[in-house]
């Protein structure tokens, strides 16, 4: 076969990953992995991973949560804490090429996992291990959701800083998918080392590293003395909505004042906050007598500054940009029906990357893994079956 004929089905075709990661951070690696080509085989305690009734009730055992970081895996439920258990985790090593777990750090251990096993069981294998705070560290077993991670990290306080509003939790998993995609790059070089070298290695991303890395902010926070600039304000058309601009807000008023002939309301005597105030009061001012959303648009890009109207987030996802881009695809839900999920943003040029199946029932693909991988017969696996170490969910659980 042609080697690019090889990749056309995704840049990581051939590579094999065990995710044994549950809920949010973990998954989503493997899930960007298998859009892009590579075998993710999910294992799953008995009870389930946790995202499966992270969800209404109505959608209590295959969640939108649990499909959007588990789309294109094949999934077993194998229970680790028994040795049978952990001798088939072992005999699918050999044939992986990483290993993804986001337990709290010793865990693995205690399971029989160690990374020493895993090289000693396969040299080449990769183990990913995404924790809270690091395993070095004087918090290692403390539980850290993204929403404990937002907190001591300080992003919660800089947020109700720059927005002059009380303490909030963000609305999104941010610290999760961060050291996702930090980890996912990690994963990504370490294969190409492993390719070079026939050694793989043990890598780890802890939330609270990869979010303060990633926490643009950051940088202002280490310079010596406050930032007193009010950075992409958003102005309130009235009728026309909320009306976001990027850059300084002296900057934007400016620019609008000068193109747009706005006369600046300030008394020369007036402290510096009491300006802000006035100027912002005026754009707010001139915005709401446009005939329209796209007027004040329009005469914002005149004026040489990003702008965009504030959308809802089921607005966004329905928008004629969404569309266009055609950024939700619809996937099977397993329930007899279909349900969208957003696409794979990176669009490459000889190489698929796509959302190539929904995600599996616990258990799903155990008889198909574990005959295909690694060449058990049914006797075998009966065996396991019978014995409580490998468990499936009834379809009509989904």
């Amino acid at each position: 076969m042609d080697e690019l004929d090889r990749f056309s089905t995704g840049a990581l075709a051939g590579i094999r990953i065990l995710d044994l990661s549950r809920v949010i951070a973990g998954p989503y690696v493997s899930r960007l992995c298998a859009d892009m080509g590579a075998d993710v085989i999910k294992i799953e305690p008995p009870e389930g991973d946790q995202a499966r009734v992270i969800a209404a009730r109505h959608d209590i055992g295959m969640s939108a949560f649990f499909q959007w970081v588990n789309a294109g895996k094949r999934g077993l439920s194998i229970d680790l804490r028994t040795p049978q258990g952990r001798a088939v985790v072992i005999d699918l090593i050999r044939h992986c090429d990483a290993v993804v777990e986001n337990f709290r750090p010793a865990v693995l251990t205690r399971l029989g996992l160690s990374w020493e096993i895993i090289h000693e069981t396969n040299a080449r294998t990769i183990l990913l291990s995404i924790n809270g705070f690091g395993a070095d560290s004087a918090w290692r077993d403390r539980r850290a959701y993204a929403p404990i991670v937002h907190a001591v990290s300080g992003i919660l306080a800089d947020q109700a800083d720059a927005s002059d509003l009380p303490v909030a939790q963000l609305h999104d998993a941010r610290a999760d998918t961060t050291a996702a995609l930090h980890g996912t790059v990690a994963l990504l070089a370490a294969l190409r080392v492993a390719e070079a070298t026939g050694v793989g290695q043990r890598i780890e991303v802890p939330l609270y590293d990869a979010l303060l890395a990633t926490h643009s902010t950051v940088n202002n926070a280490l310079l010596p003395g406050p930032d007193d600039r009010v950075m992409n304000p958003i102005f309130d058309a009235g009728v026309h909505g909320a009306i976001a601009v990027a850059g300084s807000a002296g900057h934007v008023w400016r620019l609008v004042s000068e193109t747009h002939g706005i006369e600046d309301p300030t008394p020369p005597a007036a402290p510096l906050e009491r300006k802000k105030q006035l100027r912002r009061e005026a754009i707010e001012t001139w915005m709401r007598t446009r005939a329209s959303r796209e007027e004040i648009l329009e005469k914002l890009a005149e004026a040489g500054i990003a702008c965009g109207p504030v959308l809802g987030l089921r607005e966004a996802l329905a928008s004629e940009l969404s569309e266009e881009r055609e950024l939700l695809v619809e996937i099977d839900d397993r329930r007899g029906g279909t349900r969208p999920l957003v696409r794979p943003p990176a669009r490459f040029s000889l190489s698929a990357n796509s959302i190539r199946a929904a995600a599996p029932r616990r258990g799903e693909h155990n008889r198909e893994v574990l005959t295909e991988v690694l060449g058990y017969d049914s006797a075998r696996i009966k065996a396991l079956e019978s014995e409580g170490i490998l468990t499936a969910s009834d379809p009509s659980e989904s």
